[in-house]
């Protein structure tokens, strides 16, 4: 028997219906199936059942997570013999290299002007006793696993970087979009969602004891905006919310350095939305505003 009350229940059930719909059309619209949606829901299950039994110094069996999840046991069986999702979380956790350099080229003050004004750097120098600062020292310094010629090949070909002639360079972009569906864009769509996701679910866990939580603001129409006026304010949020993203990567960049004793992983994300009006419609019935 449950111990969560009934309308608690029934609201996470219709809030986690709401929730998931973008998640299924992207499925749906890319052949991920009921079933494979379902094998991958029984998965989280059983991890989260797991990470619970071992947070409680618990031995972690098949019966425990069963119980927890209310999984079948050969289900349990089943899921615990393909393996965790390490390789999966370490690919989520692994920063292009692209977005590295480019972030390194910004911030690093060897490639920047006065005011910070980013300088047109040489790809590379032959002359030792010249004393400059060229792209292939940036990749030495920032990317040594990767070759400096298909970095920039790279950085060129998506339209980050211009090649200004006499061997000079120019960065144009200060971030990296991956290509939509590429195995880095599908990552990037996990890791936004679960950090989101784990703001919402933690705040929602200290609220109750008057704690102070993760910081979470959202700034929204109340009657709507004309469709004429989308496009001004996409320009405006972009502008100012690259100000404000260049602000948090200069502060975290100061800050980010190896061999930190005790450290945390953390970041800020922000973004555009436009209301799905049928999804609103549908959750107002299920889960009305009181």
């Amino acid at each position: 028997m449950s111990l969560v009350p009934n309308s608690v229940k029934s609201n996470l059930l219709a809030a986690f219906r709401y929730l998931l719909k973008p998640l299924v059309r992207l499925a749906v619209k890319n052949s991920v199936t009921f079933p494979d949606f379902s094998d991958a829901l029984r998965k989280a299950y059983v991890d989260v059942a797991v990470r619970q039994l071992a947070a409680s110094n618990m031995e972690v069996t098949e019966e425990g997570i069963s119980l927890i999840a209310n999984i079948e046991k050969s289900e349990v069986r089943d899921v615990l013999g393909v393996g965790d999702d390490t390789t999966y979380a370490r690919k989520v956790l692994e920063v292009s290299p692209l977005s590295i350099i480019l972030s390194a080229w910004h911030t690093d003050p060897k490639y920047t002007g006065p005011y910070g004004v980013l300088r047109d750097i040489e790809f590379s120098n032959e002359e030792a006793s010249k004393q400059t600062h060229t792209f292939t020292a940036l990749a030495s310094s920032y990317c040594p696993q990767v070759s400096p010629r298909a970095l920039m090949d790279e950085l060129i070909r998506i339209g980050a970087v211009q090649d200004v002639g006499n061997g000079y360079y120019r960065a144009v972009k200060r971030s990296y979009v991956p290509e939509p569906l590429s195995t880095q864009s599908i990552l990037m769509l996990a890791s936004a969602v679960h950090h989101l996701c784990e703001t919402l679910e933690n705040n929602l866990r200290t609220e109750p004891v008057g704690g102070k939580g993760l910081i979470q603001r959202s700034i929204y129409t109340v009657h709507g905006i004309p469709k004429s006026d989308h496009r001004s304010f996409d320009k405006f949020i972009r502008e100012r919310g690259q100000a404000f993203a260049d602000d948090v990567d200069n502060w975290i960049t100061a800050r980010d350095v190896e061999g930190i004793k005790d450290s945390m992983q953390m970041g800020v994300g922000f973004y555009h939305y436009i209301v799905n009006e049928d999804d609103e419609r549908i959750l107002s019935k299920e889960l009305p505003k009181k």
